[in-house]
């Protein structure tokens, strides 16, 4: 009992001890509509390598609050860096900018393959595989 305790307690502080890195903002974009500016932030320290595969977890800190009451997602990202392309693992609702404050289950987060594609919406997108692909 003590051991779950102890790491749902860590598990729940992990976002306040990352080191969070932003990668840049964007108004909405073709994949999300989350907010009107959103500010995206990778954790490198989270970043796994598995051949052209990059997962990472990312944050989206939303300007206003997004169509399920969110401030922002605290997502599980994974890239393929070959292909350019990237789906959702887990994303998580949370009531406060950073990932902070109460859960808000989320909707509509499809654990889809996304090819990502240049555009002025999009560059975001192409921002975070860069980062997170790059060596």
């Amino acid at each position: 009992m003590r051991i779950a305790l102890a790491f749902l307690l860590m598990t729940a502080a992990a976002p306040a001890l990352a080191e969070w890195v932003k990668v840049g903002e964007s108004s909405r974009t073709a994949y999300f509509v989350l907010s009107n500016e959103t500010v995206y932030y990778i954790d490198p320290s989270t970043i796994t390598r598995d051949g052209n595969f990059r997962r990472v977890w990312e944050i989206y800190d939303l300007s206003s609050k997004g169509p399920q009451g969110e401030r922002s997602v605290l997502a599980s990202v994974e890239y393929d860096c070959a292909e350019k392309r990237m789906r959702t693992l887990k994303a998580t609702g949370k009531s406060q900018k950073m990932a902070r404050g109460e859960i808000i289950p989320l909707r509509g987060f499809l654990d889809d393959w996304i090819v990502l594609r240049r555009g002025t919406d999009d560059d975001i997108f192409f921002k975070l595989l860069s980062a997170v692909c790059t060596p």
